[in-house]
C-alpha cells in the first residue's frame, strides 16, 4: 500500500515547536520536549548539519535540551519554504525543503536547503511521521558568516 504525504503535513508544527523552545516561550519541561520535539525523532535519527559533522540522535537531543531559551533575548523566526516530496514508497518518504531563520540583533538571516527522510509511525508527533535522517547545506550567500 502506498501512502501519499503532503509536504505541509510532513513539516506541520516543527518550526513553532523549535521557536517556542529556543525563545523560552514554552515551559522548560521534559514533557514539552519529549512531546513536541523528541517524539518525532527516531532513536536511530542522525543529521548532517552544514558543518558536515554527523550528529546522532542522542547528541542532537543533548544539544537541543541545552539550547532552551538561547534566543530569548532577541527572538528567532523559522520559516519553512518550497517543500517538495522527492520520493515516497510505502511508509517512507524523502522530502526537500528550505529553512529560513532570522535571529540576533541586528537580525541576521540564514537559509539552508535540507533533505529529510521520514517513516510513517503511529503516535509520532502531530503528523505520525518519524524523522530518520536530515542533511542540511547552506544556501549560497545565506550562511551565518
Amino acid at each position: 500500500t502506498s501512502h501519499e504525504v503532503s509536504p505541509g503535513r510532513a513539516m506541520q508544527g516543527r518550526d513553532s515547536a523549535f521557536v517556542a523552545w529556543f525563545t523560552a516561550s514554552c515551559d522548560n519541561t521534559s514533557e514539552f520536549y519529549e512531546t513536541e520535539i523528541a517524539s518525532v525523532l527516531s532513536p536511530s535519527f542522525s543529521m548532517v548539519p552544514p558543518s558536515g559533522n554527523v550528529v546522532p540522535a542522542q547528541m542532537l537531543n543533548e544539544r537541543l535540551k541545552s539550547a532552551y531559551g538561547v534566543h530569548s533575548e532577541h527572538g528567532i523566526t523559522i520559516e519553512i519554504k518550497n517543500v517538495e516530496v522527492l520520493s515516497g514508497s510505502g511508509f517512507r518518504h524523502l522530502l526537500r525543503y528550505e529553512e529560513w531563520q532570522r535571529s540576533g540583533s541586528p537580525a541576521k538571516e540564514t537559509a539552508r536547503v535540507s533533505t529529510a527522510f521520514f517513516q510513517e509511525s503511529e503516535g509520532c508527533g502531530p503528523n505520525n511521521l518519524l524523522w530518520i535522517h536530515v542533511h542540511e547545506t547552506w544556501m549560497p550567500g545565506k550562511s551565518p558568516s
